[in-house]
């Protein structure tokens, strides 16, 4: 029994490590437009889907096919910004308008994907340099476990460290913080956000690669579960809190798994409602979340 836990936290950390990814993302852009982009779970199919693509059609070898899907990803994700949020934002539109902008881009991303290549889930190529082991006392860790939970640690410091400590992050916490002031005192919005859709676009597709990797499969709908979950992190960690979302990631991750495995197979498909449930829970208790958000919403969007 104790193996058989410890085999499934190794599992879970591999997950919490994918859903860590995505929810940094979802704080990047929520952070600083204080809106939920209902579409980073696109952006993430995206990242895994092109990357099949890539690799089965176009014969192209493994890791370049991987940074041209999460280079496909980004443009995703700044075509979303130019066409769907940046009119809206200029408008003066309200969050709950640009939510269902968000929304309808979901939508009409996962429904093109399925118009052109079907919702069947296809076998992701995982080259056979990932699909080594190691026996470590019983417990079998592969070594696209290591590398999946090893890359997350190695971005999320970088992030970190670029939000806090770069000119470009300042500004961005700035902009987060009080958008007339930030430009009153000269900062370019534009650019800003541009610089947060890219960021959570990278990390997006990122964590669709690592999905494919963990789990062997892809297909268009694969981002709605996941997308929805990452930003249940980046509530629980702390809205604009780098860390925290990735903290809460993990903690969402091998709370999910260790849900399945602890618990009789009846109780599999309530999976989800355990996401949730603990989501109330913790915000119930602390509703800013684990961990001090790092945004303030008073400024508005000014011109």
């Amino acid at each position: 029994m104790f193996l058989y836990l410890l085999q499934q936290l190794v599992n879970a950390i591999s997950y919490g490590s994918i859903l860590g990814l995505l929810a940094v993302g979802y704080t990047m852009i929520y952070g600083i437009l204080g809106l939920i982009n209902f579409a980073h779970g696109e952006i993430f199919m995206i990242g895994a889907f092109t990357c099949y693509l890539y690799v089965k059609f176009l014969k192209i070898p493994w890791f370049i096919a991987a940074l041209l899907a999460i280079t496909t990803s980004v443009i995703a994700g700044l075509l979303l910004e130019k066409i769907a949020y940046r009119p809206s934002i200029k408008k003066g539109s309200s969050v709950l308008t640009i939510f269902i902008i968000s929304f309808a881009a979901s939508m009409f991303l996962r429904y093109l994907f399925m118009l052109f290549f079907t919702d069947e889930r296809k076998a992701f190529p995982i080259p056979a340099f990932f699909e080594k082991m190691y026996f470590v006392n019983g417990v079998v860790i592969g070594l696209r476990d290591i590398i999946i939970f090893t890359t997350t640690i190695i971005i999320m410091i970088a992030i970190s460290y670029f939000v806090k400590y770069s000119k470009l992050g300042i500004a961005m916490r700035a902009v987060s913080y009080d958008s007339k002031t930030a430009n009153y005192m000269g900062i370019n919005s534009t650019l800003i956000i541009k610089t947060a859709f890219v960021l959570g676009s990278v990390l997006a597709g990122i964590s669709g690669i690592e999905y494919g990797l963990s789990f062997g499969i892809v297909n268009p709908s694969m981002g709605f579960n996941p997308g929805l979950t990452g930003f249940i992190a980046a509530v629980l960690g702390g809205i604009g809190n780098v860390p925290g979302a990735m903290v809460a990631g993990f903690i969402v991750g091998i709370g999910e798994v260790l849900f399945v495995a602890m618990l009789p197979s009846i109780y599999s498909p309530l999976r989800p409602l355990f996401v949730w449930v603990l989501l109330f829970f913790i915000l119930f208790l602390k509703p800013t979340g684990l961990f001090r958000p790092n945004v303030k919403f008073e400024g508005g969007w000014g011109e």
